[in-house]
């Protein structure tokens, strides 16, 4: 990579003259770092996946975008790519033209999404062969892990508040999650991040889905873990206004959330890391939706 006056990565030339292409400007990434460029006055958009991603997940998304497009949803199927450039992975992409929804009304936004998420769900079931995505799992098998259990123990006296929430909250999701018969329910490809930056509209309609890094196999309600946060509601409601859901879909909406969260925080114990307070944060998020845990954590 080389750097440009204004300190910001550039793309090597290396990597621009083997596709040809000019960058126009950097559009960032949270994983991936992406340019906007051109190709014979076409815009574009460059990838380049993070030195983390592995290979298997970046033939996952590349299929799953490539499916999709053909299923007639306006996602970025890859142009060329992936390629290794110096001993990095770069894609070319369509670039999809639109703007994020509007936020002038928060809750008819989150309930028209809602109804927009369960009509892509309604096309992701078509899907035939779909696996999941190396490194990860489906709440159940989360919630049966005992090794949470033990890092939570060991990580005890040296972080003792956020043990105790942590815990409660493991315990209370496994306590939910009994006799949902998680193991046998289907599942299908979620998103793993429909929020409103990751959509793109023009003139009131749908002409881009973006950002498939988080895409995996789960409950189609595992798709509500970052739509709904644990506090936008309307979002389910807009959904099962389309697609109804089932009483056990009702009840799996807050142990899945939970979990998935558990889940990333027993990963920073692991690491000896931590995040920046947004995990603890979001686990004592209350709503409605909660039912019997819908007041406050004390």
């Amino acid at each position: 990579m080389a750097m440009n006056s204004s300190d910001s990565l550039l793309p090597s030339s290396e990597v621009l003259d083997r596709l040809n292409i000019k960058v126009i400007a950097p559009l960032g990434g949270r994983l991936n770092q992406h340019w906007l460029v051109s190709l014979n006055n076409e815009r574009l958009v460059l990838r380049l996946w993070s030195r983390a991603a592995h290979k298997d997940n970046i033939r996952y998304e590349v299929n799953l975008l490539r499916s999709i497009a053909e299923l007639g949803w306006p996602v970025a199927a890859v142009i060329e790519g992936p390629i290794e450039i110096g001993e990095q992975t770069w894609g070319l992409f369509p670039f999809l033209h639109g703007e994020p929804p509007s936020a002038l009304n928060p809750a008819a936004e989150q309930r028209a999404r809602g109804r927009l998420m369960a009509q892509f769900h309604t096309d992701l079931k078509k899907l035939s062969g779909a696996s999941q995505r190396q490194n990860w799992r489906r709440c159940e098998e989360i919630l049966q892990d005992n090794q949470l259990d033990q890092l939570l123990s060991l990580h005890e006296k040296k972080r003792p508040e956020e043990i105790r929430i942590l815990r409660w909250h493991l315990e209370r999701a496994r306590k939910r999650a009994e006799g949902l018969q998680l193991q046998s329910r289907p599942g299908i490809v979620v998103h793993g991040d429909f929020a409103p930056w990751n959509l793109r509209f023009q003139d009131g309609k749908l002409t881009g889905i973006l950002d498939f890094e988080l895409a995996h196999w789960d409950h189609r309600v595992g798709e509500f873990a970052l739509s709904w946060r644990g506090k936008y509601d309307e979002v389910v409601y807009g959904y099962d206004e389309v697609s109804p859901l089932e009483p056990e879909e009702w009840e799996l909406i807050t142990p899945m959330w939970w979990a998935g969260l558990i889940e990333l925080a027993c990963k920073h114990l692991k690491e000896d890391s931590h995040d920046d307070g947004w995990i603890i944060r979001k686990l004592l998020e209350r709503s409605p939706l909660m039912g019997s845990d819908a007041a406050a954590f004390r």
